[in-house]
């Protein structure tokens, strides 16, 4: 990808008769986009750090929205493999929690005697996005205290989900920050 003196990179594609024939310009938020996307699921999946995954896990649907929307304005084929990644990833995170849910059960519970146990596995039950984060950052309300959701953290959690860029760690950081 040349670099020109505007400063903008150009994806130019030279023909047979030495004329360009298309020039695309790849926004800056397109960029900024692949950029999280790499730095918070691509790159901690290959190196296996599985706690960033997990924090960011339910993020990964709004980039997924972030993508199509892109796609649909700039019809560039590279958000297509991005799309296909990120789904793949969330597969891939589903059955890696299966595989440590098993793991955790087989190691704590057995059978009186020994002799058998058995193990039937369903798809996983997820709240919606902030609700989720909601129970990682506060905490799950306590029904039998006739606790509920904070229905404006709910909100903040929401508002902030849809800014590009986001993480849990920058979501945990403000829902925890004190209100001036």
């Amino acid at each position: 990808m040349p670099l020109n003196l505007t400063g903008i990179n150009n994806i130019n594609e030279l023909n047979l008769t030495g004329k360009n024939s298309q020039i695309v310009t790849i926004p800056s938020k397109i960029k900024i986009l692949k950029k999280h996307i790499l730095t918070n699921f691509i790159i901690p999946l290959y190196s296996e750090q599985w706690e960033t995954l997990n924090k960011n896990k339910l993020l990964i649907d709004e980039n997924i929205k972030q993508l199509e929307k892109y796609y649909k304005m700039y019809k560039i084929d590279d958000l297509l493999s991005f799309l296909e990644l990120l789904n793949i990833l969330k597969i891939v995170i589903d059955k890696n929690e299966i595989v440590k849910d098993l793991e955790n059960k087989n190691n704590t519970k057995y059978d009186k005697n020994n002799i058998i146990n058995m193990v039937y596995r369903t798809t996983k039950i997820r709240l919606i996005p902030e609700y989720e984060i909601y129970n990682y950052i506060i905490g799950k309300p306590n029904r039998k205290l006739n606790e509920t959701y904070d229905e404006t953290i709910i909100n903040d959690i929401k508002h902030l989900m849809s800014q590009q860029g986001i993480t849990y760690d920058k979501i945990q950081e403000k829902i925890l920050k004190p209100k001036l």
